[in-house]
């Protein structure tokens, strides 16, 4: 690794220029996306959209977990699940709210 101040080359795994002294910035690639191209694969991504309907603590929890990664995929994907698993609570009120107003004016449940 090049020093940026005095051009020295450094080994790769230096921390501070060996001629200079001065800290040198050392970047780590990002590791390579996994076989087949997906950082998420759609069988995981379909799998917790399907339990966030039944279970939308489910989607709420991988959606934060997913949100907190760097990878920009793991984000957008986190996002997703944040938006179905509040989107389902959001439902099951309306839902509850009209069912009570229903019965409350008598033309609904007994």
């Amino acid at each position: 690794m090049k020093c940026p101040q005095c051009g020295f080359e450094n080994t790769p795994d230096a921390k501070f220029c060996g001629k200079c002294g001065v800290p040198v910035q050392t970047t780590t690639p990002p590791p390579p996306p996994p076989p087949g191209g997906e950082v998420v694969s759609q069988g995981l991504k379909i799998g917790v959209i399907i339990g966030s309907v039944f279970i939308p603590i489910l989607g709420i929890i991988m959606g934060i977990i997913f949100l907190n990664d760097p990878n920009p995929e793991k984000k957008k994907v986190g996002k997703l699940w944040l938006m179905v698993g509040i989107g389902v609570i959001l439902a099951g009120c309306v839902c509850w709210l009209i069912m009570m107003m229903m019965a409350a004016a008598g033309g609904g449940i007994n």
